[in-house]
């Protein structure tokens, strides 16, 4: 056993593997081996990260790891000390991979490059369980007696709060409404405000599932071209019912939408006595500058409906999600709930609420950004690395879950797409997402979800048939 386990970790920062994922590789192995043993305190991230000679955040992250797989744990004002493992835990993990062998099996049927899902596999399932244990315990009726039909009032609570925080915005626990995720809350707005065979207009690129949707309610689309500031304003005659916007972090192409055409909506919105209908899908994942203030912020003669979801945040299981209103959209949002029923499971509502109101759920936030950010950069590497041909464009926005990558108008799109399933990775043809006539061939390529050993793995595979597919292009 080494005097002094802490020393002596070699990190490479030429190799593939991250330096955050070095320092936890090394750590955890020599937990397991028992060289760092059960209740020894792990160096301050600071000073640790400056004898490393690497940036703070990056042991940061090392440590969030090792904790979100219990192989530490934190002790508020103490520090970051080594958890008991057992000797259950020792022998299993002395059969785990070594640091550039093979990727393991991915959960939750998630492949490479697939875009939009967060990783679960860092999901903080003691925490979670605790949170569900506690209300189990002391207000049991809460996971099954729902007495508001627009949810859980302390999840609504801590909502309002955490918009505060985090999205500029001054709402009331009143103005907020759960949902089964944002396709519901489309559905409510949908049903509330609009006439069969108004228009709903809808960005193109964006959502094929919102479309699909929207005809399904024999509502008329119509399509709003997105250029680089985001969706433009609508030319059509009536204008349309409803606008579903994607300001924050457009979807698919990203970027965000300033100030100047916010406003132009909002007036516009105001003059023909239209809504807009912002979707804030993933606007808490920005890697760089202050997070941009929601849409529904700047709406002094409300028009706005926002929409959140905690499906990329923090669970993609839980299927639940939000929606905020102007207070005189109340009533007609409480008299569609009587007609239709609200759709929200309630079991995790009181639960979240708890987990929010205790500091959890931001703690998993930081701890999460933090990972992504690290992931980001990793694919960033890995596009420059394999795909250096000019005729491939993407650019990085600092924000989302998966970068959009711009291939020639001769490739076609499908076809990489479908070779690179057959090979199990999942990087979906951009130009699926077009409505209109005007297809852009391109790949949306998640980041999020996988590993940097997975994307290593992965790289080669894809820019190997993306290099086909141009060679082959007329």
């Amino acid at each position: 056993m080494n005097d002094h386990p802490f020393i002596g970790l070699n990190l490479d920062p030429s190799a593939d593997t991250a330096l955050f994922e070095q320092i936890y590789q090394a750590l955890r192995h020599r937990i397991v081996a028992g060289q760092i043993s059960a209740g020894n305190r792990l160096p301050p991230s600071r000073s640790f990260a400056e004898e490393l000679g690497v940036s703070r955040t990056t042991v940061v992250t090392a440590y969030d790891q090792l904790i979100a797989e219990g192989f530490a744990h934190a002790r508020p004002g103490s520090g970051i000390y080594v958890s008991d493992i057992g000797e259950v835990e020792i022998e299993a993990s002395a059969t785990c991979s070594p640091p550039h062998s093979q990727p393991p099996s991915l959960s939750y049927n998630m492949h490479p490059f697939q875009p939009g899902r967060p990783d679960m596999r860092q999901f903080p399932h003691r925490q979670w369980g605790q949170c569900l244990a506690r209300v189990a315990r002391t207000n049991p009726q809460a996971l099954a007696i729902q007495s508001d039909p627009f949810g859980d009032m302390v999840l609504r609570s801590q909502i309002a709060r955490y918009l505060g925080e985090w999205r500029a915005m001054q709402v009331t626990p009143e103005q907020i409404m759960i949902t089964a995720g944002a396709s519901d809350a489309l559905e409510i707005c949908i049903r509330t405000l609009a006439e069969p065979d108004d228009v709903i207009a809808l960005e193109d690129p964006g959502y094929p599932v919102l479309r699909t949707l929207v005809q399904s309610l024999g509502m008329r689309t119509t399509w709003l071209d997105v250029d680089e500031h985001g969706a433009k304003l609508p030319t059509d005659s009536p204008p349309p019912r409803i606008n579903v916007l994607t300001p924050s972090s457009q979807f698919p192409l990203g970027g965000a939408m300033p100030l100047a055409r916010r406003r132009d909506f909002l007036n516009w919105s105001e003059k023909n006595a239209c809504w807009i209908v912002e979707d804030d899908y993933d606007s808490e994942f920005r890697y760089a500058g202050r997070p941009i203030p929601a849409l529904a912020n700047f709406d002094g003669n409300p028009r706005t409906l926002y929409i959140g979801s905690f499906s990329k945040v923090f669970s993609d299981t839980l299927r639940l999600g939000f929606m905020v209103m102007p207070h005189d959209v109340i009533p007609k949002i409480n008299s569609t709930l009587g007609r239709f029923g609200a759709k929200a499971s309630l079991i995790a509502q009181r639960p979240l609420g708890v987990f929010m109101q205790d500091g959890g759920f931001y703690r998993h936030l930081r701890r999460m950004r933090r990972l992504y950010a690290e992931r980001r950069r990793t694919l960033i590497r890995l596009l420059r690395e394999h795909l250096t041909d000019e005729r491939i464009q993407w650019q990085d926005h600092h924000s989302g879950m998966h970068l959009t990558m711009h291939l020639p108008l001769s490739c076609d799109d499908v076809k990489i797409s479908t070779r690179a399933a057959a090979e199990g990775l999942t990087c979906p043809a951009l130009s699926s997402y077009c409505a209109g006539t005007h297809k852009r061939p391109g790949l949306l390529l998640g980041f999020c979800g996988f590993t940097d050993i997975e994307m290593n793995s992965a790289m080669p595979v894809l820019s190997r048939f993306v290099f086909d597919e141009l060679n082959d292009a007329p």
